[in-house]
């Protein structure tokens, strides 16, 4: 698995350090890291920075946006990745709540405590996306970008705004592994609940466009379940 990590540090031998953990962390763990530097806030607010699992933010930047203002921002603009702080200052610990840091790192920053960070990060990187293997290459799919899950062939084919994945696997694998918002409404197809605009008898409407089959078998459970997504 591919993580991608933001480090937004203005001084080089925090950087430099923080770089050389996080690398014999994937290393140990037989994953691999998309890691960018960016030395300021507003470098970082120029990127697309939904791209990011985690971005570890420098509280004390050296310019006009902090590492706090920086992590407010990206919460406004529905950054859904992992944020934590580097600090040199405890008294800083408690200012976060707001933005949902996962975690604080005092300065300088222990081995162990990254590596304990990254654990955390990694669990939720595959909490957060379906991931899957695909002509030897590692996908992760962002679960609320896709609409549904089709099963044809003893393949699922795996439907989003922007494309169509393949992979080989079975309905009934997969079920118990998704989050709660996923459900199935056919033998085949397990639909995104938060994507439904609607149902009509025995039709699913979701926003992209599509329409879905409900087989009587999962009438009942399906209306409910949309219902418990909306109330």
């Amino acid at each position: 698995m591919n993580i991608y990590i933001a480090v937004v540090e203005d001084e080089l031998i925090y950087a430099e350090q923080l770089d050389k953990t996080l690398n014999h962390w994937a290393k140990q763990l037989n994953c691999t890291l998309s890691l960018v530097h960016f030395k300021s806030a507003s470098d970082f607010l120029k990127t697309d920075f939904n791209l990011y699992d985690v971005a570890f933010l420098d509280i004390q930047l050296d310019e006009t946006m902090d590492g706090l203002s920086l992590a407010q921002s990206l919460r406004k603009n529905e950054y859904q990745g992992s944020i934590v702080f580097l600090t040199s200052y405890k008294e800083y610990v408690f200012q976060g709540y707001d933005v949902q840091a996962l975690h604080y790192l005092l300065k300088p920053v222990q081995e162990q405590d990254i590596k304990k960070c990254m654990n955390m990060v990694y669990q939720l990187t595959k909490q957060k996306n379906y991931i899957i293997q695909n002509n030897n290459q590692t996908i992760k799919i962002p679960y609320h970008q896709i609409f549904y899950f089709s099963s044809a062939n003893h393949y699922i084919d795996i439907y989003t705004l922007e494309t169509t994945y393949s992979h080989k696997a079975k309905v009934a694998d997969m079920i118990s592994h998704l989050p709660y918002h996923f459900t199935q409404c056919h033998r085949s197809i397990l639909v995104n609940l938060n994507h439904v605009e609607k149902i009509v008898k025995n039709e699913i409407f979701l926003s992209n466009g599509a329409t879905l089959p409900i087989s009587n078998t999962y009438l009942e459970h399906v209306r409910k379940a949309f219902l418990d997504t909306i109330l």
